[in-house]
C-alpha cells in the first residue's frame, strides 16, 4: 500500500544460514534492513533507517536510471521494456512526490542515465531504425543533444549505463546486447564492452572487454577504482523472439568486477569484487566511505570495500537500480518505487545534489 513504511532491522543468523539454504533465502522475502555484518549498521544505516513505498503500479514503471537534477529538484527514471513498449520516461518531484511522464523524442528505449551538466544523460538503446547512443537532455529547456552513436563506424549494440569521471570530464559507459535480446535492436556489431568518451575532442576508446553482458558501472570516491557488473546470467536464451522471454542461467555471471584506474584513463588488474547470490547485480554506486551498493533480485545489496557482504535493503523483489539524493536513496523496484532514509551518503551527492 502506498505510504507504507518498513523499519525492521534483521540480523542474519549466520550459523544457521550457512547450513540451511531455505532459511538463508527467507531473508529476501520481507521489506527490511538485513544486517550481515555490524559495519552495515555502524557505517551505512544510521540510527533510524526507514523504507517507504512511494508508488505502486500494475506495470514495471520504475526500472532504471535514477538521476537527481538540482534545477528541477526532481529524480528522473525509466520504465522497463518488458511491460512498457516504448519505454516511458518519468520524473518525480523530490518534495511533493508527484510523478510526471516525459516526452523526449531523441531518447529511444531508454535505460540507464546519469547527471551531466545539471541535466540527464540518457542511455538511448535505439530501435530497429534508430541507433543506440548517449543523449543529453536539459530538463528545464527540454532540449536534447545526441553525443555519440557508434565506435568509429560500428554502431553500438544498446548502450546501457553511464557515469562521469568528474576529474577528467570524460564519459564512461557500457554496451551489452540487451536491445537484441529484447528484439528491438538488430544483431550486434560489437562485443559487450566498456567505453570512455571525451566530449570535447569527440574521441572514444574501448577500455574493457571479456564480459558476458556488461551492465552497471561506477567509480570509487577517489576515482582510483572502477566497478562493473556483469549480468550475463539474464539473457533471452532461446533467441530474441518477441523480446519477452528472458530467463536466468545460474551458470553465467552475476558478478561485480573491479579495476584499477590508471591516470584517469586506463583500466588495469581486473579481479572479482563480489558475486550476487540473489538475481544479478544491475545498477551500482558507491557511498562516501567507499561501500559498494548494487540493485539485485531482492533489493539493494551493500558490500564493504573489501568485498564483504555487509547488508541489504530488502524490497522483497527485483530492484534493478537506485540512486542517492540529498535526503536518502530512491529504489526502483519495477512495479514499486521506494524511498529509503539511511545514514550513508552517495559519493556524488556533494557534486550533483548540493
Amino acid at each position: 500500500m502506498t505510504g507504507q513504511t518498513f523499519t525492521d532491522v534483521v540480523r542474519v543468523d549466520h550459523s544457521r544460514a550457512v547450513k540451511d539454504s531455505t532459511f538463508a533465502r527467507s531473508y529476501s522475502r520481507t521489506p527490511s534492513f538485513c544486517v550481515y555484518n555490524d559495519r552495515f549498521t555502524q557505517d551505512c544505516l544510521g540510527t533510524s533507517p526507514k523504507l517507504t513505498l512511494v508508488e505502486r503500479r500494475d506495470y514495471q514503471f520504475a526500472h532504471e536510471a535514477g538521476v537527481y537534477v538540482r534545477p528541477t529538484n526532481s529524480v528522473y527514471f525509466t520504465a522497463n521494456f518488458q511491460t512498457c513498449d516504448p519505454v516511458h520516461l518519468y520524473a518525480i518531484d523530490a518534495k511533493t512526490h508527484k510523478i510526471t511522464q516525459l516526452e523526449y523524442p531523441e531518447v529511444v528505449q531508454a535505460n540507464g542515465a546519469c547527471n551531466y551538466q545539471d541535466g540527464v544523460l540518457y542511455c538511448s538503446q535505439g530501435d530497429r531504425t534508430r541507433p543506440s547512443g548517449l543523449v543529453h537532455v536539459d530538463p528545464v529547456t527540454k532540449k536534447s543533444e545526441t553525443l555519440i552513436t557508434n565506435f568509429y563506424g560500428r554502431d553500438f549494440n544498446s548502450v546501457n549505463d553511464v557515469v562521469i569521471h568528474h576529474e577528467t570530464g570524460e564519459i564512461w559507459f557500457t554496451d551489452p546486447n540487451y536491445g537484441y535480446h529484447q528484439g528491438f535492436r538488430p544483431g550486434s556489431m560489437l562485443p559487450p564492452q566498456v567505453y570512455r568518451f571525451n566530449p570535447k575532442t569527440k574521441e572514444c576508446w574501448m577500455v574493457a572487454d571479456g564480459f558476458a553482458e556488461c551492465n552497471g558501472l561506477c567509480f570509487s570516491p577517489d576515482y582510483k577504482l572502477l566497478y562493473v557488473t556483469d549480468t550475463g546470467a539474464i539473457q533471452a536464451h532461446a533467441g530474441p523472439g518477441d523480446g519477452h522471454q528472458f530467463s536466468m542461467n545460474p551458470k553465467l555471471p552475476g558478478t561485480i568486477y573491479v579495476y584499477d584506474v590508471v591516470n584517469g584513463r586506463e583500466l588495469h588488474n581486473r579481479r572479482v569484487f563480489a558475486f550476487c547470490a540473489v538475481g544479478i547485480p544491475d545498477g551500482i554506486k558507491c557511498d562516501e566511505k567507499g561501500y559498494v551498493y548494487s540493485g539485485c533480485g531482492d533489493g539493494v545489496h551493500c558490500w564493504a570495500p573489501d568485498g564483504t557482504l555487509v547488508g541489504k535493503i530488502v524490497t522483497g523483489g527485483i530492484t534493478a537500480n537506485f540512486c542517492f539524493a540529498k535526503e536518502g536513496m530512491w529504489l526502483f523496484a519495477e512495479k514499486d518505487l521506494f524511498f529509503c532514509e539511511l545514514g550513508a551518503k552517495g559519493c556524488l551527492v556533494k557534486i550533483e545534489c548540493e
